[in-house]
């Protein structure tokens, strides 16, 4: 047996309730209706999702893959070392002793200021 249910909505929302109701064959009543069942069902999944814990878990295993992606990307150490071996001898073939000293001397503060962007970058996007 059905019953009535009378809700209001403003002018707009009814306009768009039969416009989407006319697009799919179905009468103002059918249309609203599924479209209850719908968010029903949403609100369902979303209450045992809660109960199970289980978008906890979701989240913990999204944080261990980002952390394996982040390592598999970074360079090793044995990496970084032989990146800074050849970055010396670049710099030591093209430049004299007292251009060296200075690029060494700044190369920490440009690292930093490097990361930084690279960091604000990442959070941007």
């Amino acid at each position: 047996m059905s019953e009535n249910v009378t809700f209001y909505a403003p002018d707009e929302q009814k306009e768009l309730i039969e416009r989407m109701a006319d697009r799919q064959g179905m009468s103002l009543s059918k249309y609203c209706v599924v479209a209850l069942d719908k968010q029903i069902a949403r609100d369902v999944r979303s209450e045992r999702v809660s109960e199970t814990g289980l978008e906890e878990q979701l989240n913990d295993m999204e944080a261990a893959i980002l952390d394996e992606v982040e390592a598999a990307l970074s360079p090793s150490t044995e990496e970084e070392v032989l990146h800074g071996v050849a970055l010396w001898n670049l710099i030591g073939g093209e430049y004299p002793g007292e251009k060296q000293a200075e690029a060494l001397s700044e190369a920490s503060d440009r690292l930093d200021t490097g990361l930084e962007k690279l960091q604000r970058q990442e959070a941007d996007d």
